[in-house]
């Protein structure tokens, strides 16, 4: 194979400790243009950038704003560097410049990143020369789909104890391929993101945890140069076959298809006739729209789940966009309703506000989750109790003391003859909502307990025997987590979308296994120790010992100790200001219940999965922060924050950023600004 790809994740696994030491700049910021020729990664002029080479001459330009230059002769053997953004997302990518190969010389250009927990390398191949990067021996097709004027070939390969950016391991690799292949010379296109994500995840193919994305050029033993510039633009095209945009113009949306987890109804209309919305699930975009200036309906068919927001991308004087309601999961959720909305102007700024209709700004609206239930009425039935109408609002616990940060409450091993009490002491001592990881032996003889246990939280998966995973073949193993996804659904509750291996124990293998069947894999930053004969006081400090964000193993079984700790693990938490919340599937992490984010400035890494290799590849940390710079923490998404604006968002400037007053003033759940 002439094009080894090796995975460029490899850029910290093969920088030394003391190329590192004599990198004064690597993870800096800085506006000025520089010459690279030794492996670095940081921020510069508000983009991501990450240059690696293995040998030779190739040198990496950072230039103003998305710009890059790149130049290499045969003299190197590999090299690959590109600007973006860390970390990446379904964004809609913008480039233009020079490729300056041609059809003889072994390179390619591309979107290219990373995702943790699945570990997955990915590219969206827009151009390359004598070789396909997708042509991997043993790879499996998984058709095409058009999007942005191209036709994309979608391949997997898999790399086996490669290096990536968790050190050596085995992980796939994910390649869309455009059809034709943009030319040489002269270049320039879009990329719609989530178009790629959302195919992939149609086949199977799911992301995780995002870590940096940038638009690369890469050369192996060939010689070139590159002069491209990237920026992250509001247009792109639906792919094909896409989600419906089908509007209608009566009034009643019963003419839809809707009230299940295969589609979404967002009533809207604009100003002026020209707004643009995304409808954002789970955080990816997965339909988009131009609005007329009439209230239409606006149709999603499929099956994203998770977090729901409508966003406005495109304001400038004149447009404004009215959203009605939207529904899902047999329920009409009117915006005036929800308290979160960073699109409304309040207070004499933009960026924060709620219970209206109304974005004035670029922003977005949050109705709380696929599988909420507000109403108490939803045909996808209720999840944690009656969840808050709200998408982020500030939440309180006991007596009414604010939410600083979130915590997962969790047990293992149910549902059994103890589940009923232990949901009882959790109601008395409004320690909800939990997560329940349910073995599926025991959901099909207690199948009674799934619609209890789902009045203070949400069932999720944790095979079906509990046996020793890492110790069975693929094939066993996916068939344990998909007859106890089967088990939960045939019990009442939605499809998990997390997964907690017995023991904690996992390889390849399980992470493969649960992303082939839609979840996450959960582990715990804090051990109870419940299951090892604690005491109530020891389990009660143990959860003590949680931080905003973290993760509590516990079980559901029969250890009296753990219900005799509930109510001091509820008092505990309430003097710290720390609220049970839900995991989001996204990150791993605790956030609100009804979706807003923790408002930790950097979430704390789970001790049980940190990896002491990736530290090596990156100055970034979890949470986003970029080496001395600082960025807002605005409801989970990370913006640069405004230096030169006192107030409000940057938009209205062609400056997607937020200044610090705006972004501190967000309230519990919402986020700030976080510094690094």
């Amino acid at each position: 194979m002439k094009f080894p790809l090796i995975g460029k994740g490899v850029v910290s696994a093969l920088i030394s400790t003391a190329a590192l030491c004599t990198t004064a700049l690597l993870g800096s910021t800085t506006a000025s243009a520089q010459t690279l020729t030794s492996n670095q990664t940081g921020t510069h002029n508000g983009f991501y950038y990450s240059f690696w080479k293995d040998s030779g001459d190739a040198s990496f330009g950072l230039q103003a704003a998305g710009r890059y230059t790149s130049q290499w002769t045969n003299s190197t053997n590999n090299w690959v560097g590109g600007k973006g953004w860390n970390p990446g997302g379904a964004r809609v990518v913008s480039y233009s410049g020079n490729y300056g190969v041609d059809a003889s010389q072994n390179s390619y250009l591309a979107l290219y990143g990373w995702t943790k927990s699945p570990l997955i390398e990915y590219y969206v191949i827009e151009s390359y020369g004598s070789y396909n990067p997708a042509s991997c021996s043993g790879g499996t097709d998984y058709g095409s789909f058009q999007s942005d004027g191209g036709t994309y070939n979608v391949r997997r390969c898999q790399r086996v104890q490669q290096p990536s950016i968790e050190g050596t391991q085995t992980f796939y690799q994910y390649f869309s391929v455009r059809t034709p292949k943009k030319g040489f010379g002269n270049i320039s296109g879009t990329i719609t993101v989530a178009n790629h994500f959302n195919f992939w995840a149609s086949k199977g193919l799911n992301l995780g945890s995002h870590d940096y994305m940038v638009l690369a050029t890469e050369g192996y033993q060939s010689r070139g140069s590159s002069d491209i510039t990237v920026s992250q633009g509001t247009g792109g095209t639906s792919s094909t076959p896409a989600a419906s945009s089908t509007a209608t113009t009566s009034r009643s949306a019963s003419s839809v298809a809707t009230g299940s987890s295969s589609g979404i109804v967002v009533r809207a209309r604009g100003a002026a006739g020209s707004e643009h919305i995304n409808l954002r699930v789970g955080g990816a975009t997965v339909a988009q729209w131009t609005l007329t200036n009439s209230f239409q309906n606006y149709t999603y068919t499929g099956n994203a789940s998770g977090d729901i927001q409508v966003q406005f991308d495109n304001d400038t004087t004149g447009r404004d966009v009215f959203v009605d309601y939207i529904q899902v999961n047999g329920e009409t959720r009117q915006a005036e309703d929800m308290e979160y909305n960073t699109g409304l102007y309040a207070n004499g700024s933009c960026g924060g506000g709620g219970n209206s209709e109304t974005m004035h700004c670029n922003g977005a609206i949050g109705f709380g989750y696929t599988y909420d239930c507000f109403s108490g009425n939803c045909s996808g039935g209720s999840t944690g109790g009656g969840t808050s109408s709200t998408s982020g609002g500030t939440s309180s616990v006991g007596g009414g003391t604010s939410c600083s940060g979130y915590v997962g409450i969790t047990f293992d091993d149910g549902p059994g003859a103890n589940t009923t009490t232990l949901i009882n002491l959790l109601r008395q001592n409004n320690l909800t909502p939990v997560t329940w990881f349910n073995q599926g032996q025991y959901v099909a003889n207690n199948a009674s307990l799934i619609a209890l246990q789902r009045t203070v939280g949400e069932v999720q998966n944790h095979s079906f025997t509990h046996p020793h995973l890492t110790s069975l073949s693929y094939q066993q193993i996916y068939d344990e987590l998909n007859r106890t996804s089967q088990a939960i659904q045939n019990a009442g509750a939605p499809k998990p979308t997390l997964f907690r291996p017995p023991y904690g124990e996992t390889n390849s293998n399980v992470q493969q296994a649960a992303q082939a069947l839609g979840m996450r894999v959960i582990i715990w930053d804090v051990d109870s120790r419940d299951w090892d004969g604690a005491s109530a006081s020891a389990i009660a400090n143990a959860a003590n010992q949680l931080q905003n964000g973290q993760v509590i193993l516990m079980h559901d079984a029969n250890y009296n100790n753990t219900n005799a700790a509930i109510a001091q693990i509820a008092t505990n938490l309430r003097a710290k200001g720390l609220c049970a919340g839900r995991i989001d599937p996204n990150t791993g992490r605790a956030v609100a219940p009804s979706g807003g984010t923790t408002p930790s400035s950097v979430a704390v890494t789970s001790s049980r999965s940190s990896s002491p290799l990736a530290s090596s590849r990156s100055s970034s940390s979890v949470g986003g922060s970029t080496g001395g710079t600082c960025q807002c923490n605005w409801w989970g998404t990370l913006y640069p924050t405004c230096k030169n604006t006192a107030s409000g968002w940057g938009w209205e400037n062609n400056r997607s950023c937020i200044t610090t007053s705006t972004c501190n003033s967000q309230g519990a759940g919402g986020g700030r600004e976080i510094c690094n």
